[in-house]
């Protein structure tokens, strides 16, 4: 079932020696399919707590200590899902689908980076590697089954939190979400217990992806009504579904209790519980760069002190480097050749809110859309909870009206800036599209591909170079759906 918590990983055995005058790189890459285990019919497979490479003692599982270490598995998962997944995460599938990244590896499969991993019509209309899919997939499903764990065993314990089965309940929303901006339409939820057995379910359009998204963040609110920040968590979340369903009012009042220092965050490498912060590395190593107007459509990163986008002349020429995670954390300076494995990875802040009401304001025809983003330009930064990464320190000055022909387009510019690689991008380029109208081929990369210039170091451009960007705008799910799934029949469709 696609509900499984399936160990799918890549296995990326690389090995990077980043010189600034001196490179040699090695690099090879496999997808490995450890296996697929679920927790409702092997307790014995659950990750321990203290190190996702071993297995926990099974009688352990019904207890409140079991409940809360399935809580830290399942933040772990959540974490792989959203960042950790080296080209199969959340943030890079948005940004490489989108303008924000370009990828020197799996840049230009089928013609195109806007067809990388992408839906592939001779399939039925599912990609054929499942790169993403199952990782988010593995995320609902442990945050669906530690959320039952703390309801069945934990829930009368005083060591353990019961806001916690609010966070559960709001990040499974999140995966919800992921899949809604990021796929097809047509994604199966199918469910399975902790104790019982799986249940399989058709493909939910984009529209009820969207609506089960909503219904889990309530039930947050409801669980963790004694925690701020796991309400705020399930605010952010809720009014980001309502946008993207084009429920603008409904968006604004979601998050007109969130204050704009708020910030949900999982800090990779945190106490040894979690993974490498695969992103910060593959940065590192040059597995990702960053293009100015890519694809005709595509915005300038690289003048914005809020992406860190920068160039390493001595190292790479031309080619520019997405830094935002890659700061050293003493200095705030942004150094693109050295990972960082304690950076802080935000799923939801109260930026967002603000950035939330901003559009719900222009939709309504109120001016405070503008007073809203220059507000933030004058203070999310420096030691502000809400900078959107570390040694933002440059003045941001005000904006002006551009006229109402332009306005929405200075906002999701804004919008852009913010949010770079948290995610946002892709899910913001079809709301565009199918709420606003505009034409997909005004948003997405078109047109020639003209990839930027390479270091020494790196293999010669590929054949893509010179040929053109291809149509798609959306992922598909992993081929095998449609062997472990009854009930699956594809997607619906591929619109944006």
């Amino acid at each position: 079932m696609s509900d499984m918590l399936t160990m799918t990983h890549v296995s990326r055995h690389t090995s990077y020696h980043v010189k600034r005058h001196a490179v040699h790189r090695v690099l090879a890459t496999t997808v490995v399919l450890l296996g697929m285990t679920s927790l409702a019919c092997s307790p014995g497979s659950l990750v321990d707590v203290q190190s996702p490479s071993t297995v926990v003692d099974p009688s352990q599982v019904q207890t409140a200590t079991g409940a809360a270490g399935l809580r830290t598995s399942a933040l772990s998962y959540v974490l792989d899902a959203y960042v950790n997944g080296g080209f199969t995460s959340v943030i890079t599938m948005s940004g490489t689908i989108t303008d924000e990244l370009q990828d020197p590896y799996y840049q230009g499969r089928s013609g195109d980076d806007r067809n990388i991993l992408s839906v592939n019509a001779g399939e039925g209309g599912d990609k054929t590697n499942g790169f993403g899919y199952d990782q988010i997939q593995s995320a609902r499903v442990a945050t669906r089954q530690a959320l039952q764990a703390l309801q069945l065993y934990a829930s009368n314990s005083s060591s353990v939190p019961r806001a916690w089965q609010g966070e559960m309940y709001a990040l499974q929303g999140y995966t919800v979400v992921w899949f809604a901006e990021l796929y097809c339409s047509g994604i199966p939820l199918s469910e399975s217990s902790l104790t019982g057995s799986q249940v399989p379910t058709r493909g939910l359009t984009t529209e009820e992806l969207f609506n089960t998204a909503i219904a889990l963040f309530d039930s947050a609110m409801v669980a963790g009504a004694d925690s701020a920040r796991f309400v705020h968590l399930a605010s952010v979340g809720k009014a980001r579904a309502l946008l993207d369903l084009g429920q603008f009012a409904a968006a604004d009042s979601a998050v007109q209790g969130v204050p704009t220092d708020f910030v949900y965050f999982i800090r990779p490498g945190a106490s040894g519980n979690f993974a490498q912060f695969y992103f910060s590395s593959d940065v590192s190593g040059g597995a990702h760069r960053v293009m100015d107007r890519e694809g005709t459509n595509g915005l300038v990163w690289s003048t914005d002190p809020r992406t860190a986008v920068m160039a390493e002349p001595d190292l790479t020429g031309a080619m520019l480097w997405p830094a935002k995670y890659n700061i050293d954390p003493s200095s705030g300076i942004p150094d693109p050749t050295t990972p960082q494995s304690n950076t802080i990875v935000r799923i939801a802040d109260g930026l967002e809110a603000r950035l939330i009401q901003a559009e719900a304001a222009l939709a309504r025809g109120d001016d405070s859309w503008l007073t809203t983003l220059n507000t933030l330009r004058a203070t999310c930064i420096g030691s502000a909870a809400c900078a959107p990464r570390l040694g933002l320190t440059a003045s941001l000055p005000p904006l002006a009206d551009p006229g109402p022909t332009t306005r929405l387009d200075t906002l999701m510019k804004e919008r852009a800036m913010w949010l770079y690689l948290t995610g946002h991008r892709e899910g913001d380029l079809r709301r565009m599209a199918h709420v606003y109208h505009r034409d997909a081929e005004t948003l997405w990369p078109t047109g020639t591909m003209m990839e930027p210039a390479y270091p020494d170091w790196f293999p010669s451009p590929g054949v893509e170079n010179g040929s053109q960007y291809g149509h798609d705008t959306v992922y598909g799910p992993d081929v095998a759906e449609h062997t472990r799934n009854p009930l699956y029949g594809g997607c619906y469709d591929t619109n944006p």
